[in-house]
């Protein structure tokens, strides 16, 4: 099925099924992750937590003009989607003196189904003692799904839920002929050279990335498709992929070699590029927004990215 969410249209909020997450709290915890890095936060391990799950530490930036500054958050994940229960007190430990123990000034509850009428008491009061200077917080199972139903973040959904998060989103932009687009857990641009319908020409994109995984390649190397450009007036793509391999590991082939595999029909161009990663990297995220960013220009024209 096709989804597609314009800012004109009917927005269609889909129900995430939590059950599709590890029993042992592992998915909760690395979805967390991912989401807190795609909102621009700076995101650490802080080491296993008294119920053997992983707590984050998140860094929140004050961009002011004047001084800059940060706040520092402990992030907690409790997973209960099997049984649905609610996270109670004695399901938290001592909430001030953990964020004490990291030097944080705030903390986030993170559930799969939803905090208690105690546990929200408690929060509130935490945030409302100001002897304590803690803020305290949770995101339960519908904050995380509103959080995930936007263009950027919802390869992310796509990739955790597999079966409640198909099919295809499609975000309108400020352009009428530019589109961000969730297919398959891949996050990429859609752009027309003149039309402001991309819908018809979906099945192609399927069949392209369908084409893109079937080439065999070493554990850990992968292929990430970045933008589509359409030239409606000539019938013919521009499909930008990146190339990935983890750093120290030696790349399979050069961005030409990659063009010349692909490049087939006439009406088929390929912009490959090579790049390293760093899977253990608190900050690695295979759809950086420096994937994307800078190359934004070149998307929408239909052009080369700079070698």
């Amino acid at each position: 099925c096709y989804a597609s969410v314009m800012p004109i249209g009917k927005i269609r909020f889909l129900m995430l099924d939590f059950n599709e997450l590890s029993d042992n709290g592992q998915d909760l915890e690395q979805l967390t992750r991912e989401l807190l890095f795609s909102l621009g936060l700076k995101v650490y391990w802080s080491g296993v937590g008294p119920d053997g799950g992983k707590d984050l530490l998140c860094i929140e930036e004050d961009n002011s003009i004047f001084v800059k500054a940060s706040k520092r958050w402990l992030v907690q994940c409790k997973h209960k989607a099997k049984s649905g229960a609610s996270v109670g007190v004695a399901d938290l430990d001592d909430i001030v003196t953990s964020c004490a123990q990291f030097n944080c000034e705030g903390y986030l509850l993170v559930t799969s189904t939803q905090p208690s009428s105690k546990v929200v008491e408690r929060l509130e009061a935490i945030s409302n003692n100001d002897s304590i200077n803690v803020l305290a917080s949770y995101w339960d199972s519908v904050e995380i799904e509103r959080k995930l139903n936007t263009p950027k973040q919802w390869h992310i959904a796509q990739r955790f839920f597999p079966k409640s998060a198909t099919g295809w989103q499609i975000f309108a932009s400020e352009r009428p002929n530019h589109w961000t687009a969730n297919f398959k857990g891949y996050y990429f641009h859609i752009t027309n050279r003149i039309g402001s319908d991309c819908t018809f020409y979906l099945q192609q994109i399927e069949n392209k990335i369908q084409e893109l995984e079937s080439l065999r390649l070493p554990p850990d190397h992968f292929l990430r498709l970045r933008s589509v450009y359409y030239n409606d007036k000539g019938g013919s793509f521009m499909w930008y992929v990146d190339y990935l391999h983890p750093h120290g590991s030696e790349a399979v082939g050069d961005a030409e070699s990659f063009e010349q595999h692909f490049e087939g029909e006439w009406y088929d161009s390929f912009d490959f590029k090579v790049r390293t990663y760093s899977e253990h990297s608190d900050h690695y995220d295979k759809d950086h927004y420096d994937f994307y960013d800078r190359y934004m220009g070149q998307f929408i024209m239909g052009m080369y990215r700079p070698r």
